[in-house]
C-alpha cells in the first residue's frame, strides 16, 4: 500500500466510534480517548479517600464552627439559636481591645522578624563556601523537627527571673534583671523572643529554595558590572523573590494568629490582659468555661480576620512585571 493510502487510513481511523475515536499505531489499534478517560477516572478514585478525609477533618469542623457561632451551646445541652448576639458580646467584652492590640503587635512583629532573619540567613548560607554552606543548611534546618513544647520549655527556663540564663548574663554585666514574663510592658516582647534567632523555620527553607534558584547569569552580570552585594540584594534578589516573600508573609501572619501555645504555657494571657489574644480567649471559652458557642463565634471572627489579611497581603505583594 502506498504512503498516501496509509495516511488516509490513519486519518480515517480517527473517527468517532461512540466510545471514542481510534488510531492506528505501530502496535495495532489504540483507543487513546478511552485510555485517557480510564486514567482520569482512576485518578479520581485514588484521590477520593483523601478528599473525603480532608472534608471530614478540615472543612466540616470549620463549617461547624462557622454555624456554631450563631448558637449558644455548652457541649451537652441542645444548641439555642442566638443570632449575632455572641459576636456582639465578644466585640463589647472588656478583653476585645487588648486582644486586638496584642494580636496586631504579634502579627507585625512576627512578620518583620521572620522576613528579616530568615531571608538574611538564606542569603548568607547560599553565598558561603560550598562545604560550609552544606553544614550550615543542616544545622539551621535540623531544629525544625524539635517538638514545639520542648522549645517553649527551654525558653521558660531562659526567661526565668531568678534562675534564667538571660538574667544571669545581665547580672554578670551589672545590668538589671527584669521580670520577663510578669511585667506588663515586657511580657509580649518576651513572647516574641521565643525561638530566637528565628531561622529554623519553614520560611527559611522557602527563601533558601528561592535564592538557590535565582538565575546565575543575572547575579554574575551584576557582579561584573560592579554592583555591590547590598545593592544586588535590594535591587535584584528581593524583586525576583517577591513570590517567596508573599508566601512567607501570609504563612507567618496566619501562624501568629493561630499559635497561642507559647502564650498559654508561658503567661496564660497575663499579667492582666497584656498577652491575651483572641485564639487563647477562644480556647479558654470553649474548653475551660464550656461555652462552645461563644468560642466558635471568636473562631469565626478570627477566620474572617485571617481571610482579610491574606487577601490584602496577596494583593499588595503580587508580582509586578
Amino acid at each position: 500500500m502506498s504512503t498516501s493510502d496509509d495516511r488516509a487510513i490513519d486519518a480515517g481511523a480517527r473517527t468517532s466510534t461512540g466510545g471514542g475515536s481510534v488510531a492506528l499505531g505501530h502496535g495495532g489499534l489504540r483507543f487513546r480517548p478511552r485510555k485517557r478517560l480510564f486514567r482520569r477516572h482512576l485518578i479520581t478514585v485514588l484521590m477520593l479517600p483523601s478528599l473525603l478525609l480532608i472534608g471530614l477533618f478540615a472543612y466540616y469542623p470549620a463549617l461547624r464552627s462557622l454555624i456554631g457561632g450563631f448558637y449558644k451551646w455548652n457541649g451537652f445541652s441542645k444548641p439555642t439559636y442566638t443570632g449575632i448576639s455572641q459576636f456582639k458580646q465578644y466585640v463589647n467584652s472588656p478583653t476585645f481591645a487588648p486582644e486586638a492590640r496584642n494580636l496586631f503587635l504579634l502579627v507585625i512583629g512576627s512578620i518583620l522578624i521572620t522576613l528579616v532573619s530568615q531571608f538574611v540567613a538564606a542569603e548568607v548560607v547560599c553565598h558561603l563556601p560550598r562545604k560550609v554552606s552544606t553544614v550550615a543548611k543542616y544545622l539551621l534546618t535540623l531544629p525544625i523537627v524539635l517538638p514545639p513544647i520542648v522549645l517553649i520549655d527551654v525558653w521558660a527556663y531562659l526567661l526565668n527571673p531568678t534562675d534564667g540564663l538571660i538574667n544571669k548574663f545581665l547580672h554578670t554585666l551589672g545590668l538589671g534583671q527584669p521580670d520577663w514574663l510578669t511585667n506588663n510592658h515586657l511580657a509580649l516582647v518576651s513572647i516574641l523572643l521565643v525561638g530566637f534567632p528565628w531561622v529554623s523555620n519553614l520560611g527559611f527553607l522557602i527563601f533558601l529554595g528561592g535564592v538557590q534558584n535565582l538565575p546565575r547569569d543575572v547575579t554574575e552580570a551584576s557582579t561584573m558590572d560592579g554592583v555591590g552585594w547590598l545593592r544586588r540584594v535590594f535591587y535584584i534578589d528581593v524583586p525576583m523573590l517577591m513570590p517567596q516573600f508573599r508566601i512567607v508573609v501570609v504563612l507567618s501572619g496566619v501562624y501568629a494568629v493561630q499559635n497561642f501555645i507559647p502564650i498559654l504555657l508561658l503567661t496564660n494571657g497575663g499579667p492582666g490582659n497584656s498577652t491575651m489574644v483572641p485564639a487563647l480567649d477562644m480556647y479558654q471559652s470553649a474548653f475551660q468555661n464550656s461555652n462552645y458557642g461563644y468560642g466558635m463565634a471568636i473562631g469565626t471572627a478570627l477566620f474572617v480576620a485571617m481571610l482579610i489579611f491574606t487577601l490584602i497581603a496577596m494583593r499588595v505583594l503580587r508580582p509586578r512585571t
